[in-house]
């Protein structure tokens, strides 16, 4: 029918426009539990469509994605009830490999799922497995490399890759064989602001340039909001929504910071993004300056001297010296690649060192036993799941206090703090990403150590479970302990940094406070320096509601 119409969500469509995905009272429970993760969803995307999946922590997003793409119940089991729709076809149930042509994954660790050991041979292997014509194979692996700009890569082995890079091939795996629907849960979540950025402008190039529908589940919404056509909430009670990203927000949960600033001071519309703030500016006295923070003074707990670390013929840390003092939140930040991680565990004493020493109260962390490092310095690792051995949460966390020599519940009450409450029964590795991030949290900083690590902590939290995190480190602040905060989120870095230092290829390249690192115009900057140009200004938590 050739006729223009505009979808119930506002998203705008011209004469193909159609429903690619149908929920239709939808429903799941999973196997033992009372309470079903979705009720009754009733959505609808069009053609082409780019929607933003949000929600907090372990409200079902991961769930709805599973269900669209037949993960769920399948491989998760559980119930599922009411009809899902794909291209106008009823495919509730379906199995994934009977939707592997229609519909393309791709999840938080791309690099887990990679079954090839070079990027062409992992773009051609769903297309091998469809039984395309080898002709055909080779002509659209080049063309979707070249689509998602990684042409020169095809020779490349994956493990070599960047995570950027990795994330790019993942995408073009998930599209070559035709499929017209991309799910991706938490794409951007290990990447920094410059990769994620790339990402989010190439997945809207996809949905507007090949007409295929995107589902993109994320929880840093500012990296997102002004890209995409709507918005689904997954509430966390079983209840699911969709509306244009302006009238999404209604939950202080789900608040990004630029949305957060701008109920703050009461500006209407609401902002979604820094660069549509034109002819704004703030008062003297609608916000305060954080106070300066000189640790000199105080015990120091941590000293690197030219520590190094290298792998075969690359450095990944060159000589680098930094201190660590008592009631210092030291963060660490840089590109993909820029040798964070690498840092934290080689002061941590079991990752590799090529160089150097690190000194501390307790000596060199390399020197300690496993019992004496833990009750010094601890690590909460990027990848959590590393971490969780046990067949359920209750165990868990009380294996966690039983090693901590703590009371009882003093780890459940720390996770409660991070995720709420979560079913004590749940398998560890049934526990959303953001979950099991918590629950690693609260396992490692109920020990009480005195210096604490954190490698991306706020990978998979919600706004809420990020102050949660806040306030616990600002509570090992006021007792006197040290945390090395390696990450890539530059508000939650803003919010509680005492000191920020910038790494590129391995060298400390920066090094101030989020007011001198964060200032408007610099390569790294918060959303409330980017939109008010103030100095000084660098967080929300800075500014006063009016």
């Amino acid at each position: 029918m050739d006729v223009e119409r505009t979808c119930c969500s506002g998203f705008y469509m011209d004469s193909w426009w159609f429903a690619m995905i149908q929920l239709q009272d939808v429903g799941f429970t999973y196997d033992g539990y009372e309470n079903a993760v979705i009720k009754r969803a009733n959505l609808e995307i069009s053609t082409g469509e780019f929607v933003l999946v949000c929600g907090p922590t372990g409200s079902g997003k991961s769930t709805l994605l599973k269900i669209i793409n037949g993960l769920a119940p399948h491989f998760t089991g559980g119930t599922l009830s009411g009809r899902l729709l794909l291209n106008g076809v009823d495919h509730t149930g379906g199995l994934p490999h009977n939707l592997a042509s229609m519909v393309g994954y791709v999840n938080q660790q791309p690099e887990g799922s990679f079954v090839a050991d070079t990027v062409e041979d992992e773009i051609a292997f769903s297309m091998e497995q469809l039984g395309f014509d080898a002709n055909d194979m080779t002509q659209r692996v080049k063309r979707f490399a070249s689509l998602v700009g990684i042409e020169e890569l095809l020779t490349s082995d994956l493990a070599n890759l960047s995570g950027g890079q990795q994330q790019r091939v993942a995408i073009a795996a998930a599209l070559a064989a035709g499929q017209k629907l991309l799910v991706l849960d938490e794409p951007t979540s290990a990447l920094d602001p410059s990769s994620a950025a790339e990402i989010i402008l190439l997945l809207k190039q996809i949905a507007r340039q090949e007409k295929v529908s995107i589902l993109l589940a994320e929880h840093r919404l500012e990296r997102v909001l002004k890209h995409v056509d709507s918005v689904i909430i997954v509430h966390g009670d079983g209840s699911v929504s969709k509306s244009l990203p302006q009238d999404a927000f209604r939950e202080y949960r789900l608040v990004p910071p630029i949305v957060e600033l701008s109920l703050r001071l009461g500006w209407s519309p609401v902002s979604l993004d820094p660069s549509s703030v034109e002819g704004k500016s703030i008062q003297p006295d609608q916000w305060s300056r954080k106070p300066s923070n000189d640790m000199s003074a105080a015990e120091t707990l941590l000293e690197t001297k030219d520590l190094q670390v290298s792998y075969g013929q690359t450095e990944a840390v060159k000589p680098i010296n930094l201190k660590l003092h008592a009631g210092e939140v030291l963060a660490v930040m840089g590109e993909n690649g820029s040798g964070k991680s690498s840092l934290i565990w080689a002061i941590h004493g079991l990752g590799k060192r090529t160089g150097g020493s690190v000194t501390s109260p307790w000596g060199d962390p390399l020197s300690l036993s496993d019992e004496e490092r833990l009750g010094a310095i601890t690590l909460v690792p990027q990848k959590a799941s590393d971490l969780l051995f046990l067949n359920s949460l209750a165990e868990e966390l009380q294996e966690s206090d039983t090693v901590a020599q703590v009371p009882p519940t003093s780890t459940a009450s720390l996770f409660a703090q991070f995720a709420g409450r979560v079913d004590p029964r749940k398998h560890p590795r049934d526990l959303s990403a953001g979950q099991q991030l918590a629950l690693v949290l609260a396992v490692q900083l109920v020990k009480g150590a005195r210096v604490v690590l954190l490698d991306e902590p706020t990978r998979g939290l919600d706004y809420e479970a990020k102050r949660a995190l806040a306030r616990i480190i600002q509570k090992l602040q006021d007792e006197d302990k040290g945390v090395v905060l390696a990450s890539h989120d530059i508000e939650f870095v803003a919010m509680l940094a005492t000191r920020v230092l910038v790494l590129e290829s391995g060298r400390i390249v920066e090094e101030g406070t989020p007011q001198e690192v964060f200032a408007d115009g610099r390569t790294l900057a918060s959303q409330t320096s980017l939109a008010l140009a103030t100095p000084g200004l660098v967080s929300v938590d800075q500014v006063r509601a009016s």
